[in-house]
């Protein structure tokens, strides 16, 4: 995964040579709890009020356990529609798609001081790919410095193991970014 995010970021440093609007952001206070992001926002040419971005995260095994979540990290394409006539900022709506990866499935046990013991060679993968929509507020500061927040909605259209999951997820964010 750690490649995946690395590989993730030398894409979107190489595409802002060519880009006329490309913002890179994350959220620092997940990183101070253990969940690495880094999103890519690139403006539309021909309509500087969209915008497409790309994502990647990674979890910690320390914030797993704190937030009670299998999620290891994922991936996530969106496409977002500013309010705002001219520019990338103010309210918006966007579409989202996002494939997380998760930890192993595993079967097992508690023990007598209940703790979970998993039980050998019952690892299964259970990744799943959404499909939502996603609203929130951008705010541009000196046109170098973006503090965002959104707040949405997925659809589970995939997942590798039937009903191990709810049939929807809710996302929400805090992100601050530069522009280049």
């Amino acid at each position: 995964m750690k490649k995946i995010i690395a590989l993730f970021v030398f894409v979107a440093l190489a595409t802002t040579a060519k880009a006329q609007s490309f913002e890179l952001k994350t959220n620092p206070f997940g990183m101070a709890l253990g969940a690495y992001n880094i999103t890519g926002e690139f403006i539309l040419p021909e309509f500087e009020n969209r915008t497409v971005l790309f994502s990647a995260w990674y979890n910690t095994e320390d914030f797993q356990e704190f937030m009670w979540t299998e999620r290891d990290g994922g991936v996530s394409l969106g496409y977002r529609q500013y309010f705002n006539r001219s520019e990338d900022n103010g309210v918006f709506l966007g579409l989202t798609s996002r494939y997380i990866l998760n930890s192993y499935y595993t079967s097992g046990y508690y023990d007598d001081n209940w703790n979970w013991v998993n039980t050998p060679g019952s690892n299964r993968s259970d990744d799943y790919l959404s499909l939502g929509f996603v609203g929130g507020y951008k705010y541009v500061y000196n046109d170098k410095i973006s503090i965002e927040t959104f707040i949405g909605m997925g659809r589970i259209v995939y997942e590798q193991i039937e009903d191990s999951w709810a049939p929807a997820e809710f996302i929400s964010g805090l992100n601050f970014g530069y522009r280049f």
